[in-house]
Formats: structure tokens, sequence, C-alpha cells
């Protein structure tokens, strides 16, 4: 099958060669996941690996003409990264004594899987017996390996460290132990560190050579992270779930690895994979133990039943220490095995219901969809400070979110069921640039919702080209591809925000009157265009750094823009204390109408009008604070 080439011309300012370098760095990376810590390369299925990389099946046809291709190329580049590491270390030490040339090759050899050990698996483990050319190719790189070998021992008997021989039959014997240690290490058979893996490695290289074995007083003394890794806190296993939830949160699951986490820990890679076997698990682990540490916090909270405010306080304080987790919960649920998404699910009905007990006694005989309602409001308020990094002191910031709970639980709920609506269908905005019913927009629009809906990484260009009636390949006479159109739904929803800033400033006849345009502009914008709103907060981390970035600086320059005019309205406040009740009122919005149990109310946007305001003059602590750097 003839690979499609692609088209020459540039598209978003990258040439044709830079967009494939792109496409075949994204297939890489996510391959190397899906064969080494998800389902493998017998079970990965095309669409999927595609979906998963935020490419179409046609973009992997114009760089591979098959999946095996891509192992193929996964396979024979592990092999010269690490065969270019031993013949570095080999003439590093030429003349150096046997024990000093030998350890410094297995180290050089090991340390490249103990970083990553997904290559091990895919060196060691998914290429064995894929098909007869595959099987050709693994024997021809180990014929490479055992010339490399034999001529590494004839080196030892030139400097006279071992007497002359054939070492053929040495070189084969030792790199079959190789290959079966490695193959037993990568599936978890063998639990060892890389230094452990390399004495026994050096026992039998010695035995097979009729060298004397290593001894302990021989060995080269232990770098600082080994020492490090010895003397290892008895709470490795909770520093590493907290670093991996920062990591994953910020950067999101699929473009964190396991070595950026070892990075960020301060351990080696085989360190993270002795208390978690998959990036998967390591995932699941960090929302499940956090959820029960929430749980556990509010429940010892809770033993004293006439004390509701306790509970909540205690809420606040679990939250902001584990700050990032709900931020992962938002972007990563979908990442997650089906076994932990049952178990997580599970403590969140717990949480939830917690909260309502919690609230309920705070404001007894409400309605139940009224209680339910404030409990979710809660949830959203103790969860908003993992959407922005504004940072206060400690206390005053669990002082500060104190008080925005108690004003949005206390709130006066609206009487009568029918919603007041400001926007009136006449308005226009950046949706009318293009005319409603073009194939374009009917693409912008399908693709926003099928985001919203899955998770970019989830939807393929087929999806979109199937939602408005036309092939995938259609998509691209109108976009270079998913990319370019998430930017289209990001850049608008930021545009429409921006209009409604604009018109209740200009329309509002005091700051506070502003204020009250603003926030009802934004709720009627968040409920109509929910698939612009929910896309724009949960997906810009799909896009080039650049663009995020930019996007990233135009949500801050809009909240510091709303904080304004609250300060405008209360002078008494801190920018850095305004910016978080912008924040807090927005992520309740955003949250709300995207909730199914919330959506069926009738009156929701007056509900939410009416919290984002109490949020906005709740009684928080209005000492200056110095502004962030």
């Amino acid at each position: 099958m003839a690979r499609i080439t692609p088209a020459a011309r540039s598209y978003a300012g990258l040439t044709a060669d830079e967009r494939r370098t792109e496409r075949r760095h994204r297939l890489r990376h996510t391959a190397v996941e899906a064969f080494a810590t998800g389902p493998g390369y017998r079970d990965v299925r095309l669409a999927e690996l595609c979906r998963t990389a935020g490419l179409s099946t046609r973009q992997f046809y114009q760089e591979y003409n098959t999946l095996e291709d891509l192992l193929s190329e996964l396979f024979l580049h592990v092999n010269d990264t690490v065969e270019q590491r031993v013949l570095d270390a080999s003439r590093q030490t030429v003349g150096r004594p046997l024990r000093e040339r030998a350890a410094a090759i297995l180290v050089a050899y090991l340390s490249y899987f103990a970083a990553d050990r997904r290559w091990a698996r895919v060196a060691f483990v998914e290429i064995v017996g894929v098909s007869e050319r595959m099987d050709l190719q693994r024997l021809q790189v180990r014929s490479r390996w055992l010339d490399q070998l034999c001529d590494t021992f004839d080196s030892f008997a030139s400097d006279g460290e071992i007497a002359p021989d054939d070492f053929r039959l040495s070189a084969t014997t030792f790199a079959g132990a190789v290959n079966g240690l490695m193959h037993d290490w990568a599936i978890g058979w063998i639990d060892a560190t890389p230094e452990q893996l390399a004495d026994s490695l050096q026992r039998i290289l010695f035995g097979i050579l009729g060298a004397p074995g290593p001894k302990q007083s021989q060995v080269d003394p232990p770098s600082a992270e080994q020492t490090s890794v010895r003397r290892r806190p008895r709470n490795r296993r909770e520093i590493i779930l907290r670093t991996a939830a920062t990591a994953f949160a910020e950067r999101g699951f699929h473009r964190t690895s396991m070595t950026d986490i070892a990075s960020a820990t301060g351990v080696t890679h085989a360190a993270v994979y002795r208390h978690f076997r998959t990036k998967q698990e390591l995932l699941g682990s960090c929302l499940r133990e956090s959820l029960d540490l929430i749980i556990s916090r509010v429940d010892t909270a809770r033993e004293n039943p006439g004390d509701a405010g306790a509970a909540l306080h205690e809420l606040v304080r679990v939250t902001l220490e584990i700050r990032g987790v709900a931020r992962l919960w938002q972007l990563e649920f979908r990442s997650l095995r089906p076994v932990d998404r049952s178990g997580i699910l599970s403590r969140a009905v717990r949480l939830t219901q917690r909260i309502r007990e919690t609230v309920g006694q705070r404001r007894p005989g409400l309605a139940p969809s009224d209680l339910e309602a404030l409990s979710w409001i809660v949830l959203s308020v103790v969860t908003s400070p993992s959407n922005h990094r504004i940072q206060l002191p400690t206390d005053r910031f669990v002082a500060t979110l104190d008080a925005v709970l108690g004003a949005a639980v206390d709130v006066d709920l609206p009487a009568g069921d029918a919603r007041t609506r400001i926007i009136e269908s006449g308005d226009t905005g950046p949706d009318t640039r293009s005319e409603p019913d073009s194939r374009p927009e009917r693409m912008i629009i399908a693709a926003a919702q099928l985001f919203e809906e899955r998770g970019f990484g989830a939807v393929s260009i087929e999806d979109i080209g199937a939602a408005v009636g036309v092939s995938g390949a259609a998509l691209y006479h109108h976009f270079a591809g998913k990319t370019q159109l998430l930017n289209e739904i990001i850049d608008r929803n930021n545009e429409w925000v921006e209009i409604y800033a604009q018109r209740a400033l200009a329309e509002g006849t005091t700051p506070r009157a502003s204020l009250r345009l603003l926030l009802r502009y934004y709720v009627e914008f968040a409920m109509d265009r929910t698939d612009l709103v929910g896309t724009a907060v949960s997906e810009i981390g799909h896009l080039p750094d650049d663009a995020a970035a930019r996007y990233r600086r135009i949500h801050r320059e809009g909240n510091i823009g709303w904080a304004r005019l609250l300060q405008s309205i209360r002078p008494e406040l801190a920018m850095p204390t305004a910016r978080v009740l912008i924040h807090t009122i927005t992520t309740v919005v955003t949250d709300s109408v995207r909730n199914p149990r919330l959506t069926r109310r009738a009156d929701l946007a007056d509900l939410l009008c009416a919290i984002g305001e109490r949020i906005a003059m709740a009684d928080v602590p209005s000492s200056p604070i110095p502004q962030p750097v």
C-alpha cells in the first residue's frame, strides 16, 4: 500500500516537513505509551491510536504503511540509541581494568531503559513474535550486538585481562542472558533496581569469560542519586503521587511520562515503577487516594454534628493542600482504567453525599433539588483553585474560601421557575463571521460539540466529518486539521466573552450594575454555548505550546479586567483576592452549565447570577497582599 503524500503548502505557519515531523513525533509518543503501558501492540487499534494522538488515519498513512512499520521504527530507534551509548562508554574507558570497563558499559546500557522502562517493553516484549519480517529484523539487530560484544571481549584479551579465544559462543551466551533478564524485568516478573541488574549481569559476564567476579570493595562508590535512593523517605509513595498529580494536571496525562515524574520527584525511573506498574495505575491512584484523604478529613470534622461549618472548613483546607487534583479529575477522567473509574465514581458519590448532609445541617428545610444544587456549587467553590495559580498565604486563602462558601450556601434561592434572559436572539457576535449553513461553520459547531462530549484526543477527523455528513478528508479543504479547529473554537469563546464584557461596562450605570450585567451575560452565554465554554476550559492543553500560552495570557488578562471592576466596587480588596473571587465565580458557572443534574433547573441562570453576586460581595479578608510574581 503506497503512502499518501502530504500537501506541500504551508498550514498554520508550518511547512510540510515541519508538519510531518510533528505528526511523527505525536504518533511515536502515543505508540510507545500504548504499546508499553496500554493494551500492548497486538491489541492496539489504529483508529484508537490516531484518536489519542489527535490525528486522523489519513495522516497516519502519510507517514507509515502499517502499524507494524511504526513498531519497527520504535524498535530500531531504541537499539540505535542504546548502541551509541554503549559505544561511547566503551571508547571512554579504553585502557581501564576489565571491571571498570564492564561496569561502565552495563551502566550505559541499563540506564537508558531505567530512565524510561517503556522502551524495555518495546525492545524485549512487544517485538517478539509479531511477524517473520520483525523476527528477521530482531536477528539482524542481535547479530550487530554480537559483533560488538566480540570486539569488546577481544579488547579485554588484548589488554591481558582474559585469555584469547573465539568469543562468538561467549557473546551469544551473554546476549541470551541479557535478553531473558530484560524481558522478565520489563514485564514485572523481576523486581530489581538497575544496580541489581548490573551486578547480576557482571557476575554472568565474568563467569562466561572466566574472569574474577566483582567484589563489593571494587565497585565504584555510589553516586549522590544512588545514595539518596537508598535513604529514601518512608513517604516516597505519597511524594510520587503528589508530584504526578501536579504534572498530570499541568501538562496532561498523555504529555507526561514516568520519566518526567521520576525526575520531578528526585528518584530513579525504576523507583516509580516499584510503586506503580503503569502510568494509568499511577493516575488512578492519584485520584482514588486523594478522594480517600478528602473523605477521611471531612468525616473527622463531621464527628461534631452540631458544627456544620467545621466540615466545610476542613473541606476547604484539604482541597487546597491537594490543589491540582480537581483539575486532574476534569481533564483526565477519560484516561482512567475502567476499574479505577468505578472506584473513583463510588468515592465521589460518598463525598457529595457528605456535602449534602453538611449543607442540609446549615440550611434545614431546603427542597431536595435546592439542596443538591447548593452541594454541587460547594464542590465547585472548593475545587476552583485548581483552575488558576494565584497564591495567597494559606490561612488567608482558607479564610477567603470559607467566607465564599458561607455566602454561597446562604444565598436567597430564586423565586419561581421562570428564567430571566437578557441575551436577545438578535445579538451579533463572532459566530456571524460565517454563514450559519456553510460547511466550515457546521464543522466548527460539530467539532465543539464532539470535543466537549468526548475530549479532543478521542475525536477523529472522520468523526467530525460524519457529524456534518461529509468525509473526514473534506475537512482539509477548509482547515489544516483538528488543531486548527480547536484554535478556532477557543478563539470564538474568548471573543464572545470579550464582547459581553465590553457591553456590560458600556450599559451599566454604576460599577455594581455593570458587574450584575457581566454576570448575567456570562451565565447566559455559558448556558447557550456550553460546547465553546467546555472546550476552552478542558482542551486548551492540546494546542501547540505557543498558542496555549497565548490563550492563557488572554484568560489571565480577562480575569484581571473583571477583578478591577470588582475593586471599583470594593476598593478594600487586594488584586490577588479579587482575582480569586472572579475565578471562583467563573468556575461555579462553567461547572454548573456542564452538570446534567443542574441544567434541568429552569431557574439555573437566576441561581448562578445570585450566587455569583454573593461570592463577589463575600466578607473576605481585605488587608493588602503583595502582588504575585
